[in-house]
């Protein structure tokens, strides 16, 4: 669903206004082209998005605004200078005023963007806390300020009485239109991406990703004059890298779903056949106590042969046999980077003891229950560790935005319970 335009137009009407005023003056050369792809993009992730304020970093992080102020003066100064040819003139101050001007307004429509992003953010908040943080999230990803600062120290010497060659000249050689581009702040970006990948440690490709990108640009940035990178060659790199990883994301992704399930299904199973089954979920749900019991029935009589499917497909689709989940690589990431649910003495008596029992028309043992009740009692299921994932997410949170703001923007954590297991020993 696209950005409400009551949002999104006062963030790009003001382009679209300056892109018609060029069409109309007949403007036209790769300075147009730039301006018009760049607010084709604007008006592209308008209608991809629905969150204002990722729509807000989006157009910072891929430097749009930029792109299309800096193409904007261009196509200005160009018009100009055809115009004086063609009158058989020259004025060298009024187009490096026009020049200057439309520094100026780019420095403008950057504060102006910022500004809207934050006064939207805020309206999606009712606390004074939520606010403030919302407001502290768009300055501090939007880095406005490290872009400006570029273009400003450039529009003072424009007004400094030098000419326009000189002007030109003197932007190349220190770097000035290079540091205008941002991309400083696309490496910073580059790295924010990095620590909350490894903070989620969702699979080792998202981490793998950014570090790629990242050496990416460093040595793009290495081969580049002044060190600093173009930005769409930039963009069509990282683009690439991302694309190169997609395939490995997503088996990756479909393995640990296919044992993550049965082992949810074992659990199921294995719980129905307790004696407090009926006053538990997912069964406790079910209404009457005729209705539980017969949604423990159906449990108890049907997942073992949906199990067994299951189990045949991860042999069939990865060749990864359940017996052997324990070493497969899916598994040990997701047991050292703290997601998976259960413990390691439940999960050794799921694989070793309760799967083998599994099997249609069969229950388990009584004293293989008794342990499980045991375990259920003394709270032994779950993995005593889970809390770690939020605690990661939490300390580059608070890293960026300020102690204490995760919880701001989150709420409280949860209650993760007592847990009496031991953590994992691999």
């Amino acid at each position: 669903m696209p950005i409400d335009q009551m949002m999104l137009g006062p963030m790009l009407d003001t382009f679209k206004t300056m892109a018609d005023d060029c069409t109309a003056k007949g403007y036209s050369g790769e300075s147009y082209d730039q301006m018009m792809t760049a607010l084709k993009r604007m008006e592209q992730l308008g209608q991809e998005m629905d969150d204002f304020m990722e729509f807000s970093t989006k157009m910072t992080t891929e430097n749009l605004q930029m792109d299309f102020s800096l193409a904007y003066g261009r196509v200005l100064s160009e018009g100009a200078s055809q115009q004086s040819s063609s009158a058989d003139t020259y004025d060298d101050g009024a187009l490096l005023k026009q020049t200057v001007d439309a520094l100026k307004n780019a420095v403008s429509e950057l504060k102006k963007g910022e500004e809207t992003a934050i006064l939207e953010a805020r309206k999606h908040h009712s606390s004074d806390a939520h606010k403030n943080l919302a407001e502290t999230e768009v300055s501090t990803l939007a880095k406005s300020g490290q872009i400006i600062a570029p273009i400003e120290a450039l529009i003072a010497y424009g007004e400094s009485g030098v000419n326009l060659p000189t002007f030109l000249r003197v932007q190349i050689e220190k770097g000035l239109d290079k540091a205008m581009e941002g991309s400083a702040v696309l490496r910073e970006g580059v790295a924010y991406d990095l620590d909350f990948a490894v903070a989620a440690s969702i699979n080792p490709y998202n981490i793998a990703i950014r570090e790629e990108q990242g050496a990416t640009f460093d040595e793009l940035a290495k081969k580049a004059k002044f060190d600093v990178p173009n930005s769409l060659s930039v963009t069509l790199a990282f683009d690439k890298i991302s694309q190169d990883y997609v395939s490995r994301v997503e088996k990756w992704t479909a393995i640990e779903r296919a044992w993550e399930r049965i082992f949810s299904l074992l659990d199921t199973w294995s719980m129905a056949q307790t004696r407090f089954a009926p006053g538990i979920e997912p069964w406790v749900l079910a209404g009457s106590p005729s209705s539980i019991q017969a949604a423990i029935a159906k449990d108890k009589a049907t997942l073992p042969g949906i199990i067994q499917e299951r189990v045949r497909l991860l042999m069939e689709n990865y060749a990864l046999s359940f017996d052997n989940v324990f070493t497969h690589e899916t598994f040990i990431w997701s047991v050292k980077n703290h997601h998976f649910s259960y413990s390691q003495i439940y999960t050794e008596l799921l694989v070793n003891t309760i799967h083998p029992q599994c099997k249609p028309t069969q229950l388990l043992d009584a004293s293989i229950i008794q342990t499980i009740e045991h375990q259920y009692e003394n709270k032994e299921m779950p993995n005593p560790e889970n809390y770690r994932v939020l605690d990661r997410q939490e300390a580059v949170y608070d890293q960026y935005f300020g102690a204490g703001n995760f919880v701001v923007k989150v709420g409280p954590k949860p209650d993760f319970g007592f847990r009496n297991a031991a953590a994992w020993n691999l």
